[in-house]
């Protein structure tokens, strides 16, 4: 794996570069396990779960498979064509979720705040 330091781009997007280029040059083939992720970790020299974010990654482009407790899987081998997802784009998707969830925090702060008010007013009984 090559994921250089002079790459300024994260480590999770830098090592599914280099598996997707492994997948597409034919080092792993449809069917073929790839290695654990705490080797992927250890060869890359990062953390298990910067590997995790890789090959979530690659799974959200349906080259990988995982299987707890099995592994990971290839699918298919990239076509030609097919261009990873540019670090802007996906930051800039992470953003408007980031946002999106945000907003959802919010509403629901509210619903919980009114709710709590609600619970508060005396209750009328029945005679």
């Amino acid at each position: 794996m090559s994921t250089e330091a002079a790459d300024s781009r994260p480590a999770y997007l830098r090592l599914a570069d280099d598996l997707r280029r492994a997948i597409a040059a034919g080092d792993y083939k449809p069917g073929d396990q790839l290695p654990t992720m705490g080797e992927l970790a250890k060869r890359a020299g990062i953390a298990v779960m910067t590997v995790r974010e890789a090959i979530k990654m690659l799974t959200t482009e349906g080259l990988v498979i995982s299987r707890q407790g099995k592994g990971v899987f290839v699918l298919r081998t990239p076509s030609a064509e097919e261009a990873p997802p540019a670090a802007a784009d996906v930051l800039t998707t992470l953003h408007r979720l980031e946002r999106a969830v945000d907003q959802i925090a919010d509403r629901l702060a509210a619903v919980e705040e009114r709710l709590d008010r609600a619970d508060e007013l005396p209750r009328r009984t029945a005679d």
